[in-house]
């Protein structure tokens, strides 16, 4: 039941407990007046069956352009939720989740908070102006050209040798983006986008991409890459 005050945000059909009926799936939220802010925002699930509701809390719900998305993540025919909350915070980062409502239980399948526990990154800067990013747990390394980057230049000397030993910074989580990788299989897997920057936060030197398909059990990565902004000539 939506309370007094609260408004739905966000709302889309579809069978997420697999009975074959349309569900009912929106987000509520208390608006705050004068400002795009929303608080208390709350994803709900009406039974097509039954007309049974269920609240689910969320463990950030407060923020902006609050959103939900369907789609079949887990590859059983049967259709996820991906909810997706703006922070607002200058770091530009979501809230992320997304659930199976499979039988009618809940399933917490991927959140923010979650894929960056699973993480292991480190970032350093090295000799010629390059900042070396590794992902540990993938055993994948990553360099960056900082040579033109006006932040990096008090960190060498004239020769490009790095004047003491010098982090930079992975994280944080960013958004993860439903993505289709294979058009027909119906289903959707998840583009997760983590910030790398230098020495402070505004010195963003781009982003690791990683492509998440779901196993069976979770979501597991097939590929990872790093983006990076295009030069002006």
């Amino acid at each position: 039941m939506i309370k007094s005050r609260q408004i739905v945000l966000s709302k889309k059909t579809g069978d997420v407990t697999g009975d074959g009926r349309r569900d009912t799936v929106y987000l509520v939220g208390t608006p705050t007046e004068g400002s795009q802010f929303t608080t208390n925002i709350t994803l709900m699930i009406r039974n097509g069956r039954t007309g049974r509701v269920t609240q689910v809390p969320l463990a950030e719900n407060a923020g902006y352009s609050p959103t939900v998305f369907l789609c079949d993540f887990t590859k059983n025919g049967v259709d996820d939720i991906k909810v997706t909350i703006q922070s607002g915070g200058s770091g530009g980062f979501t809230f992320t989740y997304v659930y199976s409502f499979l039988r009618s239980q809940l399933q917490l399948l991927f959140s923010g908070d979650q894929y960056m526990a699973s993480k292991q990154f480190s970032a350093h800067y090295e000799d010629g102006y390059v900042v070396v990013i590794v992902d540990e747990g993938l055993n994948l390394t990553f360099r960056i050209d900082v040579s033109t980057d006006p932040a990096a230049q008090e960190l060498y000397d004239e020769d490009g040798n790095l004047l003491q030993p010098t982090e930079a910074n992975v994280g944080p989580f960013i958004i993860a983006y439903p993505i289709v990788l294979d058009e027909a299989s119906g289903t959707c897997s998840l583009q997760a986008l983590t910030r790398v920057y230098g020495q402070f936060a505004a010195d963003t030197l781009g982003y690791i991409q990683d492509y998440l398909s779901w196993n069976g059990t979770a979501f597991a990565t097939i590929r990872e890459d790093l983006a990076i902004q295009g030069a002006t000539p």
